[in-house]
């Protein structure tokens, strides 16, 4: 059976993937399918730092502003989702990409992990958490060698340990063994030039009027345990909001733990030995998109 084409593209936050993806899709006449965690959200624009209208220019995005902040989203459900948009795609001709940096989704669906709800696996490890707390997790996730990144949220790791210990596929190591044809390609770029985005991402959050977002959505009814609410930047401001953190301690965290959800991103994606990395070495310089450019048009011109 000839395998469906997909172009992914990923990269630690504030890299600029989003805006790569748009352009490549837009010249090729294709769409984007997001690979993020919360951009699936509506209402939640600011603290995902979610493409807006203008910055598509046109191009259709799938997986953005389509679930309410109250409902779950999983790995799972994203390999669902985009593998029907795959085919939706491909039947029209067209290739679409994948762009994000949640590492977990966008490797499960690549390498055709098999999710499966099996309520026992996940309560096996609800139960290991309500008897030894966190470090129980840890502990066990440390044991489990296809466990490369270990996350320190509780939800995060309870379905890490899932989807390692409730699946039958191997991890892929090679461009040959994955689900789909096409280039993977990730954004390298100095860290220190990496880290200076973020701050200034931050910053910029903060006069868009992200404690603006997080009380409007607090007020439309939105539980503060939702887990559209274990975002960075939004459990923060929370903590702000409950009188746990000054507004500028809220904001240092913020660009604290972005930080280093990027250095934990590069660790994921460092595992991931298929992907076919550019370097940004100028953040003016988008010449760096020509280099996308190039392994997409060698990769599918052998």
């Amino acid at each position: 059976m000839q395998k469906q084409k997909v172009i992914t593209i990923l990269g630690p936050t504030a890299s600029g993937k989003s805006a790569l993806g748009v352009y490549l899709a837009k010249k090729m006449g294709s769409s984007i399918i997001s690979g993020d965690a919360f951009q699936v959200y509506q209402g939640m624009d600011i603290g995902t730092a979610k493409v807006s209208r203008s910055e598509m220019e046109g191009v259709p995005h799938y997986l953005v502003d389509c679930f309410h902040p109250t409902e779950s989203y999983s790995a799972a459900m994203f390999a669902e989702k985009a593998s029907h948009y795959i085919e939706i795609e491909n039947n029209s001709g067209r290739i679409p990409f994948i762009v994000g940096g949640t590492g977990l989704y966008i490797e499960g669906l690549l390498a055709g992990f098999e999710f499966r709800d099996k309520g026992s696996t996940r309560q096996h490890w609800m139960d290991l958490y309500e008897k030894e707390g966190i470090a129980g997790l840890i502990a066990a996730a440390k044991n489990i060698p296809t466990i490369k990144e270990i996350p320190q949220d509780k939800q995060r790791l309870i379905r890490s340990l899932e989807l390692a210990t409730d699946n039958k596929s191997q991890q892929a190591g090679r461009a040959a063994d994955l689900v789909y044809k096409g280039p993977v390609i990730g954004i390298s770029m100095d860290r220190e030039k990496l880290y200076e985005r973020i701050n200034l991402r931050v910053e910029h959050m903060f006069e868009q009027g992200l404690e603006q977002e997080v009380r409007a959505l607090l007020a439309s009814g939105i539980p503060a345990d939702a887990q559209a609410f274990k975002g960075i930047g939004y459990k923060e401001m929370l903590a702000y909001i409950r009188g746990e953190l000054s507004l500028y301690g809220a904001k240092e965290l913020i660009k604290k733990n972005t930080r280093h959800f990027a250095k934990r991103q590069l660790t994921w994606f460092r595992h991931m030995p298929y992907i076919q990395w550019i370097e940004r070495s100028d953040t003016e310089d988008n010449s760096w998109y020509e280099q996308a450019e190039q392994l997409i048009y060698t990769y599918y011109s052998m």
